[in-house]
């Protein structure tokens, strides 16, 4: 294999591939839709639905965004091209310079190393200075995940969140892009 270097490409690393999701990754992105983690990343009681449904939802959603740079969907490929999971960059704000970040379930591994380009990319490219995220109460692999990364727990919105007849502390994530750039060298 060619050597690369990444310091110059944001979108992949010795282990993964970030693109661009794309409406035809419905049939991938819901691995993990009777999963545990589905629990915390939802925060609402879904509905029964079939795959026809499914796939409308996703492609109308990916479809949506596109063109949008306030809202980058993205999939995640190991680098033989298998899909790995998916998430997001979302809420940008360019005039403060914050966005906050989602990862769906997949592999640790491949969880971080994505993490990782999506903030290299929003830190250094797009020249955001926060990032910001939140994890309901007992989310503890992304609290883990997170931290792992650099985030520093900044606070909890007390009984924040309804999900399955009761009410769940929303706990509070941010990461400076000082600190994750000092975190690299």
């Amino acid at each position: 294999m060619k050597d690369i270097d990444y310091s110059k490409y944001y979108w992949q690393n010795d282990l993964v591939r970030v693109r661009r999701s794309r409406p035809d990754d419905w049939k991938f992105h819901d691995l993990g839709y009777d999963s545990g983690e589905r629990f915390f990343t939802d925060y609402a009681q879904e509905l029964p639905t079939d795959e026809s449904v499914w796939r409308e939802n996703w492609e109308n959603y990916i479809n949506k965004n596109l063109d949008n740079d306030k809202h980058i969907c993205i999939a995640i490929e190991t680098l033989d091209g298998a899909y790995a999971g998916g998430g997001n960059i979302h809420g940008i704000d360019e005039r403060n310079g914050t966005f906050g970040i989602f990862l769906g379930a997949g592999e640790d591994r491949h969880y971080l190393a994505a993490a990782r380009l999506m903030l290299d990319f929003a830190f250094n490219e797009r020249r955001l200075h926060k990032c910001q995220t939140g994890f309901m109460e007992g989310d503890a692999r992304n609290m883990r995940l997170f931290e792992e990364l650099g985030f520093r727990k900044e606070g909890v919105l007390r009984g924040q969140v309804f999900h399955q007849g009761r009410y769940w502390d929303d706990h509070q994530y941010g990461l400076l892009a000082d600190e994750f750039n000092g975190a690299k060298l």
